[in-house]
Formats: structure tokens, sequence, C-alpha cells
């Protein structure tokens, strides 16, 4: 029987003060937004301290804790029996656990695992779209309802429903477990952008989530503990990161890393710089990857892994590449270059899809600069698909010209050139290594195409005309 009641917060008012020690949960799906964004836009300016549980949840020491964030969608991994009841003592001990999801959109195929969880304390994240507008409880205390649209919830027991659709279906609900709450949300009232700039209803979220820890007091002198991918395994000098959700896919990809890095080598013509590429962790997403030069994190299912092998192979391929490119980042084409490494790499196992992306990226460029010649990178308001197809371009040209294997002669000439400690590597030293590599002046060449480079802005000498 469905049963929704609505009570009065029981201190009369949101609390104000209450120090918040949270931990965002990205074991079951990595996002860059639950890395310390959440923290920093709804919680960082009342003071606390927050941290990050990378690894099987279940595991995950909440001593130090009272806020456990816990926000995924179509992940491949469930939320072990085992992890549910750890979120329930923890709550029943004081702590708060806040469910975000919304499962709009979702095909019937698509997992969505953190249901499990929402059900396990009478909630259900319901296919049936909000309608605005929304209302709030006087008890929330909303000036003004932000919403980036997504679904409602379906609630069974004693619940305190904070947020209303237009038809009185609730979106934002808690409900008392132990002496903790438990509250649960569509993902659409909170922020998204990874870049922490949007931090819609901020002004009633920050007291909300200080009155959900009011039972569970932490000491300043004891910041909440994160947890690591706990599970590793190594393989030569590379040691694989993982958890129990993805180690049934870590070897799968390791086996795709070793291969891309080989092919690396080839087209860059040296090894990584000294340093990088120590540890590959399998983060719990489709949605990409990142590189801190020593490890590299890579999506598990990126692109349909295993069954689409491509988009795997291009993106270690982008991520490893960076290891290449360090210790002087390029100018401009930083992320273009990376990517471009990994398209090679994927020519080179003869893979249609890369010959595709790099012809794709291009004819993007195009729109904005059909000959190529007058768009220049370095303008602010440069299109971010000209940055992308005509840097794919250019290298292409290189390539045609000065190749084959002009890449790998760049890659060497700038190992050789670069002296360590150097601070600072701009497009003009990064055209001048260009001309050092193949052996002529590329400054004119450059200018031709619209790019304002100079060769009087670089230390890096020229060759010597023949």
């Amino acid at each position: 029987m469905l049963m929704v009641i609505v009570l009065a917060l029981s201190s009369g008012a949101l609390s104000q003060g209450a120090r918040v020690h949270s931990v965002c949960d990205i074991s079951h799906e990595f996002t860059f937004y639950m890395d310390g964004r959440f923290w920093a836009q709804y919680i960082g300016e009342a003071g606390g301290a927050d941290a990050r549980n990378w690894g099987t949840l279940h595991k995950l020491n909440l001593d130090d804790a009272n806020l456990l964030v816990l926000s995924s969608g179509a992940t491949p991994i469930e939320y072990d029996p085992r992890s549910i009841e750890h979120v329930r003592a923890f709550a029943e001990t004081g702590g708060a656990a806040v469910v975000l999801a919304d499962c709009v959109g979702y095909a019937p195929e698509q997992p969505f695992h953190i249901q499990r969880l929402a059900q396990a304390f009478g909630a259900t994240f319901t296919g049936e779209k909000a309608e605005e507008p929304l209302s709030a409880d006087p008890s929330l205390g909303a000036e003004k309802l932000e919403f980036y649209g997504g679904g409602t919830l379906a609630l069974e027991g004693e619940w305190t429903v904070l947020i209303r659709d237009a038809r009185e279906q609730p979106v934002l609900a808690r409900r008392p477990v132990g002496n903790g709450f438990v509250l649960v949300g569509i993902r659409g009232l909170f922020g998204h952008q990874p870049d922490a700039k949007d931090p819609i209803n901020a002004q009633w979220v920050k007291p909300l989530l200080q009155d959900l820890v009011r039972n569970k007091p932490v000491d300043p002198a004891r910041p909440p503990q994160g947890q690591w991918a706990e599970l590793t395994k190594a393989i030569g000098p590379l040691t694989l990161e993982y958890t129990e959700g993805t180690e049934y896919i870590a070897d799968a990809i390791a086996a795709e890393y070793f291969i891309v890095k080989d092919e690396l080598m080839t087209v860059t013509g040296v090894p990584p710089s000294p340093g990088t590429l120590t540890a590959l962790l399998m983060l719990p997403t489709g949605g990409g990857g990142f590189s801190s030069g020593a490890r590299i994190g890579i999506g598990a299912w990126w692109g349909g892994f295993p069954e689409n092998r491509y988009p795997m192979i291009e993106l270690i391929g982008h991520e490893a590449g960076h290891s290449w490119v360090l210790p002087y980042p390029e100018p401009v084409w930083n992320e273009p270059i990376a990517t471009y490494l990994g398209i090679q790499v994927g020519k080179r196992l003869g893979m249609p899809e890369a010959q595709q992306t790099l012809e794709r990226t291009i004819a993007r460029a195009r729109e904005h600069d059909p000959e190529m010649d007058k768009l220049d990178l370095l303008a602010p308001d440069a299109p971010n698909a000209v940055v992308w197809g005509k840097s794919f371009w250019l290298f292409e040209q290189l390539e045609a010209t000065h190749g084959p294997g002009a890449m790998a002669k760049y890659f060497q000439a700038k190992r050789r050139l670069l002296q360590p400690g150097r601070e600072r590597y701009s497009l003009d030293d990064c055209v001048a290594v260009w001309s050092n590599a193949v052996g002529e002046d590329l400054f004119p060449w450059f200018r031709g195409l619209g790019i304002t480079v100079d060769p009087a802005r670089t230390d890096v000498a020229l060759p010597a005309k023949p």
C-alpha cells in the first residue's frame, strides 16, 4: 500500500551551523561533478571536510563522516546487499544518506541499479516526467526552485515530501532512519557542470544538508576518510587498480592498454616521459577518462566496450598519449593531439572507425574555415570544432609533406630540444620544434593558414638554412 505522510521538520526550522563531513561515492558511476564539485557548490563555504569513495562501498569507513552522497545512472555495477546495509547502518547511527538519480529516458534494458538502494528505504525513481512548476514545502525555506528536468518519485512509508511537481508528485523527500536520515531526490535539482559553475538551489540545499547531519556531530580534527580502488594487480611495471564492481573487465582493458602502448611508441618514435604510466585505474563510467601523468583512468565501458572495441582503443590512446606529451603540454591542441594519437593507433590496427573519426572532425572544421587558411587557433573565440579539426588537418598535412613518420620526428625533436625546467611551451616554441623536426622553417606556412605565430617569440633556434 502506498502511503506518503507529510511531516514537519522535527527542529521546526533548518539548522544553520552543523559541521559537514561528506563522502561522495563514485564507486558505482564516476563523474567529475561528484569528484569534489558537489562539495564546492553546496557544502564547502560552511566549512567541514569532504572525501571521495573510489572503492567498494561496503568497505568504506564512515566513522568520521556524517553525510554520504550517492548518485548514479545506467551503470553495470550493482548495489551489493552488503553496501545497502552499510548505508542503512550509517543512517541509523545518525548519518545522512543523500540518494540522487533519475531514470527518465532510460531504455528498459539499461541497468539502473541505484533503484535497488532507493527501494530499500521505500522510494522508487519513476519513469514519469515531472511537470513544472515545482512547489516546495514551506519548511524548506526555498525562495525559488531551479530544475534541469527529470522524473518523479513513488514513496512508501513515512516521508517528508519537500518538493512536488505540478501534479503533486514527489520530486524530493526525506525520511528518518534510526537516528539519521535518507534524502532521495531527482538529480535535476542539483548542479551538474564539471566546472561547478551552476550551484542551482544552493540557497536551500546548503541549510538542508546541514540539518540532515545534525544528529551525528563530527570532530574537526578527524576529517572523513576517503577510499581508493582497493584491488590491485601488478602487470610488469604497471599497477592495475580496480574494485569488486570493475574487476570483471579490468584484464580486458589492460590487454588493450599494452597493445596501444606499443603502437604509441611507434607513432611517436619515443617512449613515454619518465615517471609516467605507472598505474591504470578502472573508472566505473562510460563517460571517458583522465590522465595525471603517472596514472591514467579509463572508463570501463566507454563506447560500449567490450562489444565495441575502437572507442576504447582511441580513449586509451588519448589518455596514455598525454604521457608522451609531458612534461610540456602542447599549446592549443593538447587535447586534440592526444586524440589524434589514439586515432593513429586505431588506423595502425586496421580499424575503419579511426579514419572515419578523423575525416568527420576535419569536416566540422571546414564548416567554419573551408580552406583552412582563415581562422586562428590562438583566437579567444576560435570555435572548438576548428581547434580540433584544423589541428587534425595540420597534422595530416605535415605527415603528407614531411612523412612518413612526421609525428615521430616531432616528438623526437621535442625531447631533444627542450631542456628540463622550462617554464613555458607556446605555439611559437611548438612551431620551432616542428621546424627542427622536418628541417624547414614552418613559420611562413603556419602564418599562411591564419595562425599568428612569430619566430621572434621563441628561444628554440630554427634549423639552419640549406
